[in-house]
């Protein structure tokens, strides 16, 4: 019993000193953010990239109208509409997803030289930060 409370304690010490010094090492990383929405669209491909997606889901949304109508079956014209939906998500991942590869390479190519180590969205800075978005923008739209 008593060897069951001490390492209760014990445990619970290690807790606190590993919380601790968590919150120092948190203290110690400067914070960055940057508008992503910003970023996003100040990529040279953007524009084109999006109408693609919005080209190919305007495509599959009608195709898959059609389809379900034609189908008197309320399950099968609910996974016709999934079906669509999982498509269309996947065609947008692979048409995105080499702008934000590069954005992310660019914004740890800028946290890096400001001396950053965490960059988050503008949204959740309450107070305080190393605003990036004017340099990642900048670095952005010179990329081809």
């Amino acid at each position: 019993m008593l060897f069951k409370k001490t390492f209760a304690i014990f445990v619970a010490a290690m807790l606190i000193m590993n919380m601790s010094s968590a919150a120092v090492y948190a203290a110690s990383d400067k914070i960055g953010f940057i508008d992503t929405q910003l970023v996003l669209v100040s990529h040279p491909k953007y524009d084109e990239s999006q109408k693609q997606v919005d080209d190919f889901i305007t495509k599959k949304t009608e195709e898959a109208r059609a389809a379900a109508e034609k189908e008197s079956d309320a399950n099968k014209r609910m996974e016709i509409i999934d079906l669509a939906r999982r498509e269309s998500g996947r065609e947008e991942l692979r048409v995105m997803n080499p702008i934000t590869d590069q954005i992310n390479k660019v914004i740890e190519t800028v946290a890096k030289s400001k001396g950053v180590s965490i960059v988050l969205d503008r949204v959740y800075i309450f107070y305080g930060g190393v605003d990036l978005t004017e340099e990642v923008v900048k670095s952005v739209k010179a990329l081809k």
